[in-house]
């Protein structure tokens, strides 16, 4: 009888054992609060958070995904409240976040997609993009969404930067006003702009820049989980566009 309750005990351990090893890994995905449609969205629903939602199948990892304000979640991926963000590359960022490289610089082909900004400005505005330099501001700073880093070349320049608009409705309003110079995500603003009044908004007819953006993980998750984490964004690379 204690040899059975032995064998007993030890099934039920080997069993718990399975299970904990069979369980997935949790990967904790923060996103703005704030629409930026299509590609992300506070329920989940985006596109690229749907991509990212279909690589890690197969992958053991489990991605559990939460909405705070986008300055959240970056101060929530220094401290270890999330393990991964997405966005577009951002050398200031590598000290805590990880990104799909090679031979230092971050592979495209395995992020979660790519957007296209513009340059926007108010009608009869001086402002000019020729593809590398941005002219006639005016002293006026140029606008871009709150942590969002495709300003930074800009910024390099020497351009000014005003990026407390949490959202593109707010940077539209303030370049109706004339306070700022605007690049804005094209998919996102085309159609609000379309929305207002004619003659007061237009975009430069110059693409401004193509960005790809990435499941972006942190140092401390990617240290604990490099094959799990190396698997999810090749199958990025292979899930199609």
């Amino acid at each position: 009888m204690p040899q059975l309750r032995v064998l007993w005990w030890a099934g039920l351990l080997a069993l718990q054992a399975a299970s904990v090893m069979a369980a997935p890994v949790k990967l904790r995905l923060c996103v703005s609060d704030q629409p930026f449609a299509p590609y992300t969205n506070p329920d989940g629903s985006g596109l690229f958070q749907q991509r990212a939602l279909a690589a890690a199948k197969g992958v053991d990892v489990s991605i559990e995904q939460y909405a705070a304000p986008r300055a959240r979640c970056l101060q929530d991926s220094r401290q270890g409240r999330a393990d991964a963000l997405i966005g577009v590359f951002s050398p200031d960022r590598l000290g805590w976040l990880a990104y799909p490289m090679r031979d230092g610089q971050p592979l495209a082909e395995q992020g979660v997609g790519s957007i296209q900004v513009m340059v926007f400005r108010r009608v009869g505005s001086p402002v000019a993009w020729d593809g590398a330099q941005l002219t006639g501001l005016g002293g006026q700073p140029l606008g871009l969404r709150f942590g969002f880093a495709y300003g930074a070349r800009q910024e390099r320049l020497g351009v000014p930067l005003d990026d407390r608009a949490m959202s593109s409705e707010q940077l539209i309003a303030k370049l109706v006003k004339g306070r700022v110079g605007a690049i804005l995500l094209t998919d996102e603003a085309l159609p609000q702009v379309a929305r207002l009044p004619p003659g007061q908004i237009e975009a430069l007819p110059r693409l401004y820049d193509t960005l790809a953006l990435y499941l972006i993980v942190t140092r401390d998750f990617e240290q604990r989980h490099a094959e799990l984490v190396h698997r999810l964004w090749a199958n990025l690379a292979v899930g199609g566009r």
